[in-house]
């Protein structure tokens, strides 16, 4: 059963990445009242944003959701090439031929959805995510996929903003499809190499997005 600090805290995340815009104030007292909670577990799941990057804490102003900037976008992805790259080259020779199934099974899969079209979106960044993970599972090192997870998560509004904002989708299939190519060859340059062109792609596509919004950099997305 998940707890009532989980619950707030999916919630809250959801929100922000779905329709709270970069710098809306996260008052604890009325986010408590209107989730009919005590403060406290609105406290602590606030402070888990904070860690995400999600959520910043300004003095004088409390704690708002994180604003959007080219600057943080690259710094996030920079790492995530580095760790998704050495993962990509440690996984892929090491993957089963039943992994390299489900990874057919997950590039087929994503090739039938509509990322653009948000009742679609969650499960491409689902299905997405676990293509990939597949081969870096398959690593065998679990603080390095730790790590991963967490700055994937750090950078999920850029990814979320640039599927909304019409980021050409077929061409984000067609890396995809790339690094599966080079799994399902079981070769570590090869991986290596489309993992870190994928991501750079997402950054290249993301910063065209960012100059182009109005400020406040906003997240709302179309009514479905």
């Amino acid at each position: 059963m998940q707890s009532v600090t989980e619950a707030v805290y999916a919630h809250l995340r959801a929100r922000i990445l779905s329709s709270l815009e970069p710098d809306t104030p996260l008052r604890l007292v009325e986010l408590a009242h209107e989730l009919g909670v005590s403060t406290t577990p609105v406290r602590v799941a606030v402070e888990r944003l904070r860690a995400e990057g999600l959520v910043v804490h300004r003095r004088g102003r409390g704690s708002r959701v994180a604003p959007l900037s080219i600057e943080d976008l690259r710094d996030i992805y920079a790492v995530r090439t580095g760790l998704e790259g050495i993962a990509a080259q440690r996984g892929a020779p090491r993957l089963s031929d039943g992994e390299v199934r489900a990874m057919r099974s997950g590039v087929e899969a994503l090739s039938r959805l509509h990322p653009a079209q948000r009742r679609d979106r969650d499960a491409y960044l689902a299905g997405e995510w676990e293509l990939h993970e597949l081969c870096y599972r398959a690593a065998g090192h679990p603080r390095l996929l730790q790590e991963i997870r967490s700055y994937r998560r750090q950078t999920e509004r850029y990814f979320r903003l640039a599927l909304t904002e019409g980021i050409n989708a077929k061409d984000d299939l067609e890396h995809q499809k790339g690094f599966f190519e080079a799994c399902i060859a079981r070769d570590p340059a090869s991986a290596e190499a489309r993992a870190r062109e994928l991501l750079e792609w997402t950054v290249e596509r993301s910063e065209i997005l960012l100059r182009r919004l109005p400020e406040p950099l906003s997240l709302v997305e179309e009514t479905a």
